[in-house]
């Protein structure tokens, strides 16, 4: 359970101050089995946020899913062939893989620890069940406001957020805030970016629970005044002497 911040005001700050256009979604990583009040989806991993976003309380497990690779990040596929891990499907139905470049991909992804979670659930940020822990805070988004929601740590204690480009978005946005224990903003990759529908000037942030203080300490002391950044930093528009 999030007992820092308050999930709903956090989501209000997000879409009535912030004004982000996609509904934020909570992601919980799940150590004993389904989690009470959500319901269970075919869907490739990622897919759950954008089922989320839509309103619903969901999860995939190792039963419940359609992607093995996403299966493989989230750790729940212990045994993945070499078929998966050395990342040979990307050279299958892609002609702009190489074999070095596919194998490459996997050994620079991050991965969930085989075994470490039994399920990964969504539900909006606004409608998360009573006594649920959250994990992740995951935002589609505009580059300006994932500048701001991903940037919420580097402005307060100055831990500048973790950027993911090539990976598979099941690895960005679920495996790397794990791994990294940092805010993180990521382009996804083909697949992701098309089951979640992100326009093209869209990405991904996902941020973990010890951060979400920092988007409300951002929202709630954000001033900026632009003449007087001038001043300062910029010798033509200082003040005249007297």
């Amino acid at each position: 359970m999030c007992e820092s911040v308050d999930l709903p005001y956090l989501h209000r700050l997000l879409v009535e101050q912030m004004k982000v256009k996609r509904r934020p979604v909570a992601i919980s990583y799940c150590h004993d089995g389904a989690p009470s009040g959500y319901e269970p989806v075919r869907l490739v991993a990622c897919g759950i946020v954008r089922a989320a976003e839509a309103g619903r309380r969901v999860y995939v497990d190792a039963t419940n899913h359609d992607c093995w690779v996403g299966q493989y990040h989230l750790g729940l596929l212990p045994q993945a062939s070499a078929f998966i891990r050395n990342g040979e499907y990307l050279t299958m139905a892609q002609g702009f893989f190489t074999e070095q470049g596919a194998r490459r991909n996997k050994e620079q992804s991050y991965s969930l620890p085989a075994g470490s979670i039994t399920a990964l659930a969504a539900a909006p940020l606004d409608d998360v069940p009573p006594g649920m822990h959250v994990d992740l805070l995951i935002c589609v988004t505009d580059a300006l406001h994932a500048m701001q929601i991903a940037g919420a740590a580097s402005v307060r204690e100055g831990t500048f957020p973790h950027g993911e480009l090539g990976a598979s978005a099941c690895s960005s946005i679920f495996a790397a805030p794990w791994h990294t224990r940092n805010s993180v903003f990521a382009i996804g990759d083909g697949g992701g970016r098309a089951f979640n529908r992100l326009a093209p000037g869209e990405l991904f942030v996902a941020i973990p629970q010890h951060h979400f203080r920092y988007i409300v300490e951002l929202v709630e002391n954000f001033r900026f005044d632009p003449e007087r950044m001038r001043q300062i930093i910029m010798p033509s528009h200082a003040p005249a002497e007297a």
